[in-house]
């Protein structure tokens, strides 16, 4: 029943975990877990100018109750809806860290309600679907950690832009004194000692005689 709903919300998309790829090596961390939110199909038609409202959405709208998770593995991260008791995906939105309201828009009457575009990796179909929390302060952590998670990967790409960027290189320096140059001495320093005549030396380089004997 739950696929067959997606299934009218764009024909041929269903909630699948992604195939194996050499990201899955990497670590995957869950940075937020909200215990309850509830998703609704969307009305038919392309978005309203004035954005996505969630008093347009009947209560026969409603389409599923599950837990929300934001997984990151790496860069990527993911929103994924899922069963509450039995762990299995629902939905899947992979988050744009380019612009992130192509991937999660809020609503422009309630800051507890979400759109999202949910995929389906392995066939490339994708459908918007509303998303809404019981709680403000709910909504509020779901909405920060998809913001520093943003933050955090363009912080890391400009970190490893510099690393990769070679160090800045110029003509060696002189450091040879040029031209006639005085040094100053400080006030106060010993004047270099005179050399002295070694006793018994002769005087102005004459040798005298020797005294006659007797």
């Amino acid at each position: 029943l739950l696929r067959a709903l997606l299934r009218r919300l764009t024909p041929g998309i269903v909630a699948r975990p992604p195939l194996m790829t050499e990201d899955d090596e990497a670590i995957e961390h869950t940075l937020t877990q909200i215990a309850q939110a509830h998703l609704y199909s969307l009305p038919p038609g392309p978005r309203p100018a004035g954005g996505y409202r969630c008093q347009d959405w009947p209560k026969s709208s409603h389409i599923f109750t599950g837990r929300v998770r934001v997984v990151a593995t790496g860069p990527k991260c993911t929103i994924r809806i899922e069963d509450k008791e039995k762990g299995t995906l629902f939905a899947m939105c992979p988050l744009s860290n380019d612009n992130l309201e192509t991937s999660v828009e809020p609503v422009s009457d309630s800051s507890r309600y979400f759109v999202l575009r949910v995929a389906d990796v392995t066939t490339g179909r994708h459908a918007f679907i509303g998303m809404g929390f019981v709680d403000r302060n709910e909504a509020f952590d779901f909405n920060v950690t998809l913001q520093d998670h943003i933050k955090h990967v363009r912080y890391e790409a400009e970190a490893a832009k510099r690393e990769a960027e070679p160090a800045p290189t110029g003509p060696a320096k002189d450091w040879s004194l040029k031209g006639s140059v005085s040094v100053a001495l400080p006030a106060g320093a010993a004047k270099p000692a005179r050399e002295r005549p070694v006793a018994g030396a002769p005087m102005g380089g004459m040798l005298l005689p020797p005294p006659p004997p007797g």
